[in-house]
């Protein structure tokens, strides 16, 4: 998927852009406290995403759900990392365990963005989530310069959907969302320009 607003941007813009994705390898306060999700971290990866209640309807996810699969999905965010075109964060609880994922895609010609991620069942219903979504929209605009946001949600997914409402983006109708297995989903499609 790419926006449907097409933004204006230099190349000097773009570069700049890539150049802060590049060298992220954690987001701290005040945007919340994510680390890069390294290739060791594939088998807690795989169990966050084991859980339905977890995944769902989470389109970009590596299915079937496999060790193989995850690794291969963190070693292609990892080229996306190094290119400045992609990242996959995490949040740890006090013990260490990952209990929650985003997965950023940047296009930096377009100052552009998508993320979208999942949270272990634990912490939903907590605001964990919500915060988090204005969190990373604060850090995408401020910190690396992206103009706009775009997202999808599932036409089932009720809760991302007032989120995106409540923070001001703009549903702009629906999109086919490609799964990496090929399949596709209706998604509905919103934007957020930055100011």
């Amino acid at each position: 998927m790419e926006p449907k607003t097409r933004l204006e941007v230099t190349k000097k813009q773009a570069n700049a852009i890539r150049e802060v994705v590049k060298a992220t390898k954690y987001i701290g306060p005040p945007y919340g406290n994510l680390s890069e999700v390294r290739r060791e971290d594939a088998k807690d990866v795989l169990e966050l995403f084991l859980d339905e209640r977890v995944s769902g309807d989470v389109y970009t996810l590596p299915r079937p759900f496999s060790l193989q699969s995850v690794a291969a999905y963190i070693e292609g965010h990892m080229a996306e990392s190094v290119a400045g075109e992609g990242l996959l964060m995490c949040s740890r609880n006090e013990n260490g365990q990952i209990i929650s994922l985003v997965d950023i895609q940047f296009w930096p010609e377009l100052s552009a963005c998508e993320f979208g991620g999942v949270i272990a069942y634990a912490y939903q219903s907590q605001s964990f989530g919500s915060k988090g979504i204005v969190e990373l929209c604060n850090w995408v605009f401020e910190v690396v310069g992206i103009k706009l946001l775009v997202m999808t949600t599932s036409l089932k997914n009720v809760r991302s959907q007032k989120i995106l409402t409540r923070i001001g983006f703009t549903q702009m109708g629906e999109i086919e969302s490609v799964r990496p297995d090929g399949q596709t989903r209706r998604s509905l499609y919103w934007e957020l320009e930055k100011d």
